[in-house]
């Protein structure tokens, strides 16, 4: 990154504002300002008298050392110090050689020059944080657009995949071999989708519920609809990225799990939030099951996601059927009223 010099700066800025008003214009301002210090200084003259001569022209100067920039107010300094001297400093319009007024003079012209350094030392110093938070938007916005287009072509180039994959298990004799190639399938246009919700939103909270309903929609719809009753009981949980990720995962591995039954039956999935930790619960009903083993098999994704979420997952045989139970932490997420159980499938 570039460093611009504080002296460069100080002649854009100052060249800068005589694009805007004209190398006249800033000389009619800055004449005008003295113009306004001399008047008020004059007005004020019966009750200062022969004292401050100067004290009136100090937010002149400060002014034109703001507004206008160091040249200017070096001018209106200069005016300032010479009406100041021969006008309003007794006795007038006589060159004055006793100490008191060249202590005066000699004061108002170290203190001027002092205020036109720091206030234009300022000024360019907020020049630089703007023109730095211009760039640093300019590539901000930059970097947000390839992001975007690198996330639109990694998800087409997983629907791609999805489809080579779905196009080889048809062409597939072998039956074992065709299934697995379309599971692989399946799973990888999930994961598109999965991609495609989550681009554009880092560090956002997602409605898992909208979420989680997206997700099971997708997935019964690549295995083309199998006779599974999921009721989903929304909760009003919203979730991190990272998190929403994991249990949706979790929440998969269960589903597929109940898919390779001969008899699905019906599933019913609740996911809500009680005094900072997440609970997702999964009854499966309507058949008698054996409960999840966590280690191994088809569960070890189940295990990994919940080392990463640390939580605690367990699975107990009901008289309704198998009942599974996710517990984590919550990341700042926030639930509200449950509402009446709906079907997905």
């Amino acid at each position: 990154m570039t460093v611009v010099k504080p002296p460069e700066l100080s002649l854009r800025s100052e060249t800068l504002r005589v694009n805007r008003l004209g190398r006249l214009g800033v000389h009619a301002a800055n004449l005008a300002l003295v113009a306004v210090g001399f008047a008020a200084r004059w007005a004020l003259d019966p009750v200062f008298g022969a004292n401050h001569a100067y004290t009136v022209f100090y937010p002149i100067v400060l002014i034109s050392a703001y507004v206008l920039g160091a040249r200017p107010a070096m001018i209106a300094a200069v005016l300032s110090a010479a009406i100041g001297y021969f006008r309003f400093a007794r006795p007038e319009f006589e060159i004055k050689s006793d100490l008191d007024s060249l202590t005066s003079l000699l004061f108002f012209a170290t203190t001027s020059g002092v205020a036109i350094y720091f206030i234009t030392g300022m000024a360019r110093a907020v020049a630089a944080t703007k023109a730095a938070q211009a760039k640093a938007e300019e590539l901000a916005q930059a970097h947000a657009g390839l992001f975007g287009e690198l996330n639109e072509r990694v998800t087409n180039h997983l629907q791609l995949v999805a489809a080579i994959l779905q196009l080889q298990a048809r062409d597939e004799p072998d039956k074992v071999v065709a299934r697995a190639l379309a599971e692989a399938s399946a799973r990888t246009m999930l994961i598109s989708k999965t991609h495609r919700s989550f681009s554009g939103e880092p560090g956002e909270l997602l409605d898992f519920d909208a979420f989680a309903r997206q997700l099971l929609d997708a997935t019964l719809s690549a295995r083309q609809h199998p006779p599974l009753r999921i009721e989903f009981e929304r909760g009003g949980l919203w979730l991190s990225t990272e998190q929403a990720t994991s249990v949706a995962l979790v929440l998969l591995e269960c589903l597929n799990v109940r898919l390779a039954a001969e008899d699905p039956g019906l599933m019913r999935i609740s996911l809500r939030g009680d005094r900072g930790m997440g609970k997702l619960r999964i009854t499966e009903i309507e058949r008698p099951l054996d409960p999840l083993e966590v280690i191994g098999g088809d569960t070890a994704m189940i295990q990994a996601m919940v080392e990463q979420l640390r939580g605690r997952f367990s699975s107990r045989s009901a008289a309704e059927g198998r009942v599974s139970e996710l517990t984590f932490p919550l990341e700042g997420g926030a639930y509200g009223l449950r509402e009446a159980p709906s079907t997905v499938h």
